[in-house]
Protein backbone atom coordinates (compact mmCIF):
# COMPACT_ATOMS: atom_id res chain seq x y z
CA UNK A 1 0.00 0.00 0.00
CA UNK A 2 1.34 3.76 -1.28
CA UNK A 3 1.85 6.05 1.85
CA UNK A 4 0.06 8.99 1.52
CA UNK A 5 2.80 11.06 0.39
CA UNK A 6 3.71 9.02 -2.78
CA UNK A 7 0.78 9.51 -5.80
CA UNK A 8 1.05 7.65 -8.87
CA UNK A 9 5.15 6.84 -7.89
CA UNK A 10 5.93 10.50 -7.29
CA UNK A 11 6.91 12.08 -3.77
CA UNK A 12 4.06 15.03 -2.76
CA UNK A 13 4.71 17.23 -0.07
CA UNK A 14 1.84 17.02 3.00
CA UNK A 15 0.02 19.69 4.53
CA UNK A 16 1.29 20.39 8.24
CA UNK A 17 -2.12 19.37 9.12
CA UNK A 18 -1.92 16.11 6.97
CA UNK A 19 1.86 15.27 8.70
CA UNK A 20 1.09 16.30 12.26
CA UNK A 21 -1.67 12.99 11.75
CA UNK A 22 0.88 10.91 10.87
CA UNK A 23 2.22 8.35 13.68
CA UNK A 24 5.43 9.17 14.91
CA UNK A 25 7.37 6.03 12.56
CA UNK A 26 5.47 7.67 9.52
CA UNK A 27 6.40 10.98 10.21
CA UNK A 28 10.16 9.45 10.16
CA UNK A 29 9.97 7.87 6.85
CA UNK A 30 7.69 10.86 5.25
CA UNK A 31 11.14 13.06 6.39
CA UNK A 32 13.34 10.29 4.78
CA UNK A 33 11.49 10.27 1.53
CA UNK A 34 11.46 13.98 1.08
CA UNK A 35 14.97 14.49 1.68
CA UNK A 36 15.46 11.85 -1.14
CA UNK A 37 13.38 13.19 -3.59
CA UNK A 38 14.85 16.80 -3.26
CA UNK A 39 18.34 15.50 -3.18
CA UNK A 40 17.50 13.27 -7.01
CA UNK A 41 15.51 16.79 -8.16
CA UNK A 42 18.47 18.71 -7.29
CA UNK A 43 20.87 15.67 -8.85
CA UNK A 44 18.85 15.71 -11.96
CA UNK A 45 19.45 19.87 -12.44
CA UNK A 46 23.06 19.60 -11.46
CA UNK A 47 23.16 17.09 -14.54
CA UNK A 48 21.77 19.45 -16.87
CA UNK A 49 24.19 21.86 -16.38
CA UNK A 50 26.82 19.84 -16.89
CA UNK A 51 25.21 18.50 -20.27
CA UNK A 52 25.03 22.00 -20.83
CA UNK A 53 29.00 22.58 -20.09
CA UNK A 54 29.96 20.43 -22.93
CA UNK A 55 27.46 21.69 -25.36
CA UNK A 56 29.00 23.29 -27.93
CA UNK A 57 27.91 26.89 -28.47
CA UNK A 58 27.19 29.62 -25.38
CA UNK A 59 24.41 28.19 -23.00
CA UNK A 60 25.32 30.73 -20.30
CA UNK A 61 22.15 32.43 -19.67
CA UNK A 62 20.49 28.86 -19.16
CA UNK A 63 23.26 27.61 -16.94
CA UNK A 64 22.98 30.58 -15.38
CA UNK A 65 19.14 30.14 -14.79
CA UNK A 66 19.57 26.35 -13.53
CA UNK A 67 22.54 27.36 -11.20
CA UNK A 68 19.64 30.19 -9.68
CA UNK A 69 17.29 27.29 -9.38
CA UNK A 70 19.09 24.81 -7.52
CA UNK A 71 20.58 27.52 -5.24
CA UNK A 72 16.93 28.10 -4.61
CA UNK A 73 16.11 24.18 -3.50
CA UNK A 74 19.31 24.32 -1.58
CA UNK A 75 18.27 27.16 0.96
CA UNK A 76 14.81 26.34 0.96
CA UNK A 77 15.42 23.10 2.16
CA UNK A 78 15.87 22.52 5.64
CA UNK A 79 15.08 18.90 5.87
CA UNK A 80 17.58 18.09 9.14
CA UNK A 81 16.72 21.45 10.98
CA UNK A 82 13.10 20.60 10.60
CA UNK A 83 12.90 16.75 11.32
CA UNK A 84 15.29 17.59 14.79
CA UNK A 85 12.34 19.75 15.83
CA UNK A 86 9.92 17.89 14.97
CA UNK A 87 12.01 14.53 17.02
CA UNK A 88 12.75 17.06 20.07
CA UNK A 89 8.53 17.92 19.97
CA UNK A 90 7.96 14.35 20.43
CA UNK A 91 10.26 13.61 22.58
CA UNK A 92 9.53 17.05 24.76
CA UNK A 93 5.69 15.36 24.40
CA UNK A 94 6.51 12.49 25.70
CA UNK A 95 7.86 13.86 28.99
CA UNK A 96 4.72 15.78 29.41
CA UNK A 97 2.27 12.30 29.01
CA UNK A 98 4.97 10.90 31.32
CA UNK A 99 4.79 13.68 34.10
CA UNK A 100 7.70 14.70 36.06
CA UNK A 101 9.42 12.60 38.71
CA UNK A 102 8.25 12.54 42.21
CA UNK A 103 11.79 13.50 43.52
CA UNK A 104 11.56 15.85 41.23
CA UNK A 105 7.88 17.82 42.28
CA UNK A 106 9.02 17.76 46.07
CA UNK A 107 12.47 19.24 44.78
CA UNK A 108 10.81 21.96 43.45
CA UNK A 109 7.92 22.82 45.40
CA UNK A 110 10.83 23.81 47.82
CA UNK A 111 12.50 25.62 45.11
CA UNK A 112 9.42 27.84 45.08
CA UNK A 113 8.85 28.08 48.19
CA UNK A 114 12.27 29.65 49.02
CA UNK A 115 12.15 31.63 45.93
CA UNK A 116 8.76 33.20 46.08
CA UNK A 117 9.59 36.92 46.83
CA UNK A 118 12.61 36.47 43.80
CA UNK A 119 9.41 34.98 41.65
CA UNK A 120 7.24 37.51 42.17
CA UNK A 121 9.54 40.20 41.69
CA UNK A 122 10.30 38.75 37.74
CA UNK A 123 6.90 38.38 37.34
CA UNK A 124 5.74 41.75 38.42
CA UNK A 125 8.53 43.62 36.08
CA UNK A 126 8.32 41.61 33.22
CA UNK A 127 12.26 40.79 33.02
CA UNK A 128 14.09 38.17 34.22
CA UNK A 129 13.85 33.86 34.32
CA UNK A 130 13.33 30.88 36.67
CA UNK A 131 15.60 28.23 35.48
CA UNK A 132 15.19 24.93 37.80
CA UNK A 133 17.95 22.27 37.77
CA UNK A 134 16.54 18.55 38.13
CA UNK A 135 18.11 16.56 41.23
CA UNK A 136 20.02 14.27 38.65
CA UNK A 137 21.74 17.67 38.02
CA UNK A 138 22.83 19.10 41.11
CA UNK A 139 19.30 19.40 42.40
CA UNK A 140 19.08 23.33 42.58
CA UNK A 141 17.96 26.22 40.73
CA UNK A 142 18.14 30.40 40.45
CA UNK A 143 16.56 33.50 39.49
CA UNK A 144 17.77 36.03 37.29
CA UNK A 145 16.56 39.21 36.53
CA UNK A 146 17.93 41.17 33.16
CA UNK A 147 16.63 44.22 31.25
CA UNK A 148 14.65 44.07 28.27
CA UNK A 149 16.71 45.42 24.89
CA UNK A 150 15.89 45.98 21.64
CA UNK A 151 15.86 43.56 18.46
CA UNK A 152 18.41 44.57 16.10
CA UNK A 153 20.59 43.34 13.19
CA UNK A 154 22.96 42.21 15.88
CA UNK A 155 20.81 39.81 17.25
CA UNK A 156 20.87 37.90 14.33
CA UNK A 157 23.92 35.42 14.30
CA UNK A 158 25.91 32.57 11.85
CA UNK A 159 27.47 29.67 13.25
CA UNK A 160 31.47 30.60 13.88
CA UNK A 161 32.39 27.91 11.49
CA UNK A 162 30.24 28.10 8.23
CA UNK A 163 30.81 25.57 5.61
CA UNK A 164 33.20 26.59 3.09
CA UNK A 165 30.57 26.01 0.70
CA UNK A 166 27.92 27.92 1.42
CA UNK A 167 29.22 31.19 -0.40
CA UNK A 168 29.25 29.23 -3.78
CA UNK A 169 25.93 28.48 -3.01
CA UNK A 170 24.35 31.51 -2.54
CA UNK A 171 26.69 33.16 -5.25
CA UNK A 172 27.71 31.46 -7.64
CA UNK A 173 31.54 31.18 -8.74
CA UNK A 174 32.08 33.46 -11.75
CA UNK A 175 35.07 32.69 -14.34
CA UNK A 176 38.74 34.44 -13.84
CA UNK A 177 39.19 37.90 -14.83
CA UNK A 178 42.48 37.48 -17.08
CA UNK A 179 43.83 40.09 -19.63
CA UNK A 180 42.97 38.93 -23.22
CA UNK A 181 45.04 38.53 -25.63
CA UNK A 182 45.95 40.25 -28.82
CA UNK A 183 48.46 38.76 -30.41
CA UNK A 184 46.53 36.71 -33.05
CA UNK A 185 45.15 40.00 -34.99
CA UNK A 186 48.59 41.21 -35.97
CA UNK A 187 50.94 38.15 -36.81
CA UNK A 188 50.70 36.25 -40.06
CA UNK A 189 48.75 32.46 -39.25
CA UNK A 190 48.81 29.41 -41.11
CA UNK A 191 47.53 25.89 -40.90
CA UNK A 192 50.40 23.04 -41.69
CA UNK A 193 50.54 19.47 -41.19
CA UNK A 194 54.58 19.10 -41.24
CA UNK A 195 56.74 19.06 -38.48
CA UNK A 196 59.54 20.72 -39.67
CA UNK A 197 58.02 23.37 -41.21
CA UNK A 198 60.25 24.67 -44.24
CA UNK A 199 60.06 27.68 -46.14
CA UNK A 200 61.76 28.89 -49.33
CA UNK A 201 62.97 32.64 -50.68
CA UNK A 202 64.76 33.69 -53.55
CA UNK A 203 67.40 37.07 -53.68
CA UNK A 204 69.34 38.63 -56.31
CA UNK A 205 72.88 37.40 -56.30
CA UNK A 206 75.55 39.58 -58.71
CA UNK A 207 74.88 41.31 -61.96
CA UNK A 208 72.31 44.32 -62.86
CA UNK A 209 71.00 45.73 -65.90
CA UNK A 210 72.82 48.32 -67.80
CA UNK A 211 73.12 50.49 -70.62
CA UNK A 212 74.68 48.96 -73.88
CA UNK A 213 75.71 50.11 -77.68
CA UNK A 214 74.83 48.47 -80.34
CA UNK A 215 75.97 44.82 -81.00
CA UNK A 216 77.14 45.84 -76.90
CA UNK A 217 77.33 42.92 -74.73
CA UNK A 218 74.38 42.20 -72.21
CA UNK A 219 75.38 41.51 -68.73
CA UNK A 220 74.36 39.04 -66.75
CA UNK A 221 72.40 38.75 -63.55
CA UNK A 222 71.86 35.82 -61.49
CA UNK A 223 69.63 34.96 -57.76
CA UNK A 224 69.98 32.79 -55.49
CA UNK A 225 67.05 30.32 -53.67
CA UNK A 226 67.78 29.60 -50.08
CA UNK A 227 65.05 27.39 -47.99
CA UNK A 228 64.85 27.41 -43.84
CA UNK A 229 63.48 24.87 -41.39
CA UNK A 230 61.54 25.96 -38.18
CA UNK A 231 60.53 23.24 -35.44
CA UNK A 232 57.82 23.28 -33.64
CA UNK A 233 57.01 24.57 -30.00
CA UNK A 234 54.88 22.99 -27.06
CA UNK A 235 52.87 24.96 -24.74
CA UNK A 236 51.30 23.21 -21.73
CA UNK A 237 49.73 23.36 -18.36
CA UNK A 238 47.09 21.20 -16.15
CA UNK A 239 45.04 21.36 -13.40
CA UNK A 240 43.56 18.46 -10.69
CA UNK A 241 40.47 18.27 -9.15
CA UNK A 242 38.35 16.40 -6.59
CA UNK A 243 35.04 14.65 -7.88
CA UNK A 244 33.34 15.92 -5.20
CA UNK A 245 34.58 20.12 -5.58
CA UNK A 246 33.17 19.54 -8.94
CA UNK A 247 29.37 18.06 -7.94
CA UNK A 248 29.69 20.28 -4.91
CA UNK A 249 30.90 23.92 -6.76
CA UNK A 250 28.50 24.84 -9.33
CA UNK A 251 30.07 25.71 -12.45
CA UNK A 252 33.85 24.66 -10.84
CA UNK A 253 35.07 22.40 -14.46
CA UNK A 254 33.41 25.22 -16.62
CA UNK A 255 35.59 27.28 -15.01
CA UNK A 256 38.82 25.94 -14.68
CA UNK A 257 38.86 24.75 -18.17
CA UNK A 258 38.24 28.62 -18.76
CA UNK A 259 41.37 29.39 -17.04
CA UNK A 260 43.06 26.88 -18.97
CA UNK A 261 42.45 28.60 -22.40
CA UNK A 262 42.83 32.22 -20.70
CA UNK A 263 46.14 31.17 -19.18
CA UNK A 264 47.34 29.54 -22.37
CA UNK A 265 46.74 32.13 -24.76
CA UNK A 266 48.37 35.20 -22.89
CA UNK A 267 51.61 32.78 -22.68
CA UNK A 268 51.54 32.24 -26.01
CA UNK A 269 51.29 35.85 -26.98
CA UNK A 270 53.88 36.41 -24.65
CA UNK A 271 56.20 33.67 -25.90
CA UNK A 272 55.68 35.39 -29.52
CA UNK A 273 56.35 38.47 -27.98
CA UNK A 274 59.28 37.90 -25.62
CA UNK A 275 60.71 34.36 -26.16
CA UNK A 276 64.24 34.31 -25.56
CA UNK A 277 64.70 31.33 -28.40
CA UNK A 278 66.61 28.43 -25.89
CA UNK A 279 65.18 25.39 -26.53
CA UNK A 280 61.86 24.70 -26.10
CA UNK A 281 61.00 28.52 -25.59
CA UNK A 282 59.87 30.24 -29.22
CA UNK A 283 62.39 33.12 -30.49
CA UNK A 284 59.68 36.12 -29.69
CA UNK A 285 59.39 39.46 -32.08
CA UNK A 286 61.54 41.28 -29.32
CA UNK A 287 63.92 38.84 -29.56
CA UNK A 288 64.83 39.69 -33.38
CA UNK A 289 64.70 43.03 -32.90
CA UNK A 290 67.65 45.53 -33.86
CA UNK A 291 69.09 49.10 -32.63
CA UNK A 292 67.84 52.15 -34.03
CA UNK A 293 70.26 53.58 -36.59
CA UNK A 294 69.50 57.10 -37.33
CA UNK A 295 71.55 57.18 -40.83
CA UNK A 296 70.92 60.42 -42.32
CA UNK A 297 68.19 61.59 -39.26
CA UNK A 298 71.14 61.88 -36.84
CA UNK A 299 71.08 65.39 -35.14
CA UNK A 300 68.72 66.71 -37.26
CA UNK A 301 66.55 68.02 -34.39
CA UNK A 302 67.25 70.28 -31.44
CA UNK A 303 67.91 68.85 -28.15
CA UNK A 304 65.07 68.06 -26.28
CA UNK A 305 62.62 69.17 -29.45
CA UNK A 306 61.51 65.41 -30.62
CA UNK A 307 58.31 63.70 -28.83
CA UNK A 308 57.34 60.18 -28.97
CA UNK A 309 55.65 60.46 -32.69
CA UNK A 310 58.92 61.88 -34.09
CA UNK A 311 60.72 59.06 -32.21
CA UNK A 312 58.69 56.48 -33.73
CA UNK A 313 58.40 57.78 -37.20
CA UNK A 314 62.07 57.80 -36.91
CA UNK A 315 62.14 54.37 -36.09
CA UNK A 316 59.50 53.20 -39.55
CA UNK A 317 62.08 55.17 -41.45
CA UNK A 318 65.15 53.21 -40.48
CA UNK A 319 63.09 50.13 -41.24
CA UNK A 320 62.30 51.44 -44.63
CA UNK A 321 65.17 52.27 -45.84
CA UNK A 322 67.33 49.34 -44.80
CA UNK A 323 67.45 46.61 -46.92
CA UNK A 324 68.87 43.37 -47.36
CA UNK A 325 69.79 44.13 -51.38
CA UNK A 326 69.29 46.94 -53.90
CA UNK A 327 66.15 47.23 -55.30
CA UNK A 328 64.18 45.51 -52.49
CA UNK A 329 60.32 46.51 -51.55
CA UNK A 330 60.59 48.87 -48.68
CA UNK A 331 58.95 46.90 -45.36
CA UNK A 332 56.30 49.53 -43.67
CA UNK A 333 56.42 48.81 -40.11
CA UNK A 334 52.43 49.80 -38.10
CA UNK A 335 52.70 48.60 -34.67
CA UNK A 336 54.62 50.30 -31.87
CA UNK A 337 54.37 48.40 -28.08
CA UNK A 338 55.61 50.64 -25.21
CA UNK A 339 55.21 50.39 -21.81
CA UNK A 340 51.67 51.57 -19.93
CA UNK A 341 53.52 54.03 -17.93
CA UNK A 342 55.17 55.43 -20.90
CA UNK A 343 52.22 55.23 -23.07
CA UNK A 344 51.14 57.58 -20.11
CA UNK A 345 53.06 60.10 -20.16
CA UNK A 346 54.38 60.65 -23.80
CA UNK A 347 51.00 60.25 -25.45
CA UNK A 348 47.79 60.57 -22.75
CA UNK A 349 49.54 63.14 -20.67
CA UNK A 350 51.21 65.29 -23.81
CA UNK A 351 50.12 68.83 -23.99
CA UNK A 352 50.73 71.35 -26.98
CA UNK A 353 52.53 74.79 -25.44
CA UNK A 354 48.29 76.20 -24.84
CA UNK A 355 48.25 73.27 -22.66
CA UNK A 356 45.76 71.48 -25.41
CA UNK A 357 46.24 67.73 -25.43
CA UNK A 358 48.81 66.66 -28.25
CA UNK A 359 47.27 63.53 -29.16
CA UNK A 360 43.42 63.88 -28.22
CA UNK A 361 42.68 60.44 -29.51
CA UNK A 362 44.75 58.76 -27.33
CA UNK A 363 42.99 57.59 -24.46
CA UNK A 364 44.57 55.58 -21.07
CA UNK A 365 44.86 51.89 -21.38
CA UNK A 366 43.71 51.99 -24.57
CA UNK A 367 45.41 51.33 -28.04
CA UNK A 368 45.44 54.48 -30.35
CA UNK A 369 46.27 54.72 -34.23
CA UNK A 370 48.22 57.80 -35.08
CA UNK A 371 49.42 58.67 -38.67
CA UNK A 372 48.71 55.20 -39.41
CA UNK A 373 50.69 53.65 -36.77
CA UNK A 374 48.86 51.30 -34.06
CA UNK A 375 50.26 51.79 -30.48
CA UNK A 376 49.69 49.39 -27.91
CA UNK A 377 50.45 49.69 -24.06
CA UNK A 378 51.82 46.90 -22.51
CA UNK A 379 53.10 46.15 -19.20
CA UNK A 380 55.32 43.25 -20.45
CA UNK A 381 57.48 45.97 -22.05
CA UNK A 382 60.55 47.58 -19.75
CA UNK A 383 60.09 51.28 -19.16
CA UNK A 384 61.77 53.55 -21.21
CA UNK A 385 62.14 50.87 -23.91
CA UNK A 386 60.49 50.86 -27.71
CA UNK A 387 59.55 47.91 -29.85
CA UNK A 388 58.47 49.06 -33.51
CA UNK A 389 57.67 46.73 -36.56
CA UNK A 390 55.37 45.22 -38.99
CA UNK A 391 54.37 42.27 -36.68
CA UNK A 392 53.02 40.91 -39.84
CA UNK A 393 56.01 39.23 -41.05
CA UNK A 394 56.25 37.33 -37.72
CA UNK A 395 54.95 34.07 -38.58
CA UNK A 396 52.52 31.32 -36.07
CA UNK A 397 51.38 27.96 -37.47
CA UNK A 398 48.27 26.27 -35.93
CA UNK A 399 50.32 22.83 -36.25
CA UNK A 400 48.52 20.88 -33.26
CA UNK A 401 45.58 23.13 -32.24
CA UNK A 402 44.71 23.62 -28.59
CA UNK A 403 42.83 21.52 -26.45
CA UNK A 404 42.24 19.96 -22.91
CA UNK A 405 42.23 16.44 -22.04
CA UNK A 406 41.14 14.69 -19.38
CA UNK A 407 42.22 11.39 -17.68
CA UNK A 408 43.61 9.71 -14.24
CA UNK A 409 47.41 10.21 -13.09
CA UNK A 410 48.45 7.94 -10.47
CA UNK A 411 46.05 6.90 -7.80
CA UNK A 412 43.70 9.24 -9.02
CA UNK A 413 41.03 6.97 -10.03
CA UNK A 414 40.73 5.59 -6.13
CA UNK A 415 41.35 8.95 -4.42
CA UNK A 416 38.60 10.69 -6.39
CA UNK A 417 40.56 12.93 -8.16
CA UNK A 418 41.45 14.05 -12.12
CA UNK A 419 43.58 15.82 -14.60
CA UNK A 420 42.48 18.16 -17.02
CA UNK A 421 45.46 19.18 -19.35
CA UNK A 422 45.89 21.85 -21.95
CA UNK A 423 48.55 22.31 -24.66
CA UNK A 424 49.11 23.42 -28.01
CA UNK A 425 51.84 22.87 -30.56
CA UNK A 426 52.73 25.71 -32.79
CA UNK A 427 55.79 27.04 -34.87
CA UNK A 428 57.03 30.62 -34.60
CA UNK A 429 59.34 32.19 -36.58
CA UNK A 430 60.54 34.93 -38.78
CA UNK A 431 62.08 34.54 -42.59
CA UNK A 432 65.81 35.38 -42.43
CA UNK A 433 65.45 38.39 -44.96
CA UNK A 434 62.37 39.61 -42.72
CA UNK A 435 64.33 39.76 -39.70
CA UNK A 436 65.78 43.81 -40.60
CA UNK A 437 61.69 44.70 -40.07
CA UNK A 438 62.42 44.58 -36.22
CA UNK A 439 63.38 46.99 -34.00
CA UNK A 440 64.14 47.12 -29.78
CA UNK A 441 65.58 49.82 -28.51
CA UNK A 442 65.72 52.49 -25.65
CA UNK A 443 63.20 55.68 -26.45
CA UNK A 444 66.38 57.93 -24.95
CA UNK A 445 68.94 56.55 -27.02
CA UNK A 446 66.73 56.92 -30.17
CA UNK A 447 65.77 60.68 -29.37
CA UNK A 448 69.98 61.09 -28.46
CA UNK A 449 70.77 59.73 -32.37
CA UNK A 450 68.16 62.21 -33.88
CA UNK A 451 68.89 65.15 -31.60
CA UNK A 452 72.20 67.47 -31.49
CA UNK A 453 74.04 67.62 -28.23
Amino acid sequence: MEKDWIVDGKFKELTFDQFKALPEDLQKEYHAAKAEAQSKERAELQKRVDELDKKEGDNSAEIIKLQKEINEKILGSFEALEKGAIEQGLEIAKLIEGGVAQNDQDAIKTFIADNAEQIKTAYDSGQGFVEYKSVNDLGQGKVEHKAVGPIETTSASLPTAAPALVGTQIAPAGTVNLRAPFINELVTSFNTSMAAYPYTYSEPKDGDFSFVLEKGTKPQIDFLIKTEWAAPVKIAAHEILTTESVQDIVGLQSIATDLLKKKHDLKRQNGILFGDGISPNPKGATEYGRVFVPGAMADKFSLGETNIMDVINACIVDISTTHNFADEEPYIANLALMNTVDFFLELVSAKDADGHPLYPSASLFNRVVIGGVLIIPKEEIPAGKLFVADLGTYRVSNYIPYSVKIGWINDQFITNQFTMVGESRFHAFVKKHDEQVFIYDDIATIKLGLETV
